[in-house]
């Protein structure tokens, strides 16, 4: 009996050291609500995956941009946490902004995507060091140039690192007319629009 009660005690650390790292994986995931789309150009479509790793498997796929009505609508998500760069989505559907269609869901559940080819459009005027009004500003996103003027729609996201609540982490390019202007931009703000054809409010 001894010599299986401390085979049992052995079983039941390796049962907790197998769990730990599942545990530590989940205690890292920031939890946000925010609501994005597919920039990814690749004609087959953005792959979800099962975990936030390229080599986790492929569950489901965002596809490419559509065209309707002689415009392109990518694939939009609703994002739901981060961990290390990959996003977190609960649903994937694409809407017709012309001709007022169903919308058509394309992927429900829980999957993560690479944030590398996820975009949104910024209302707020600056971003922050930080996800909190009261980290330092690391950029004001109106002004002007010789371009013309500009404001924070005008900063083409090429990539999400991360989010927090309403708070998303961007990295982007100021854009004028079509032409990138200025440094690379990174910060984070909680102003952030998922319309394809107008700024929200």
């Amino acid at each position: 009996m001894a010599v299986r009660g401390r085979w049992n005690a052995v079983s039941g650390l390796a049962a907790l050291l197998c769990l730990a790292p599942v545990a530590a994986a989940a205690a890292e995931i920031e939890a946000c609500t925010i609501s994005a789309w597919s920039t990814d150009p690749d004609p087959n479509g953005l792959n979800v995956r099962a975990a936030p790793t390229a080599d986790a498997p492929v569950i489901g796929n965002l596809p490419a941009a559509r065209e309707v009505g002689g415009e392109r609508f990518a694939t939009e998500v609703s994002i739901t946490g981060s961990h290390d760069g990959w996003l977190r989505i609960s649903e994937g559907w694409v809407l017709d902004y012309i001709f007022d269609e169903p919308i058509d869901f394309v992927f429900r559940g829980e999957g993560w995507v690479s944030g590398r080819h996820i975009g949104l459009r910024l209302n707020h005027r600056h971003l922050h060091a930080g996800p909190s009004n009261d980290d330092a500003v690391v950029a004001t996103l109106i002004g002007s140039l010789d371009r013309g003027r500009y404001g924070p729609d005008s900063i083409l996201v090429e990539r999400i690192h991360a989010c927090r609540g309403d708070w998303v982490e961007v990295e982007g390019v100021l854009t004028i007319d079509g032409v990138s202007t200025g440094p690379r931009l990174r910060g984070w703000t909680a102003g952030t629009c998922s319309n394809q054809v107008t700024t929200c409010p």
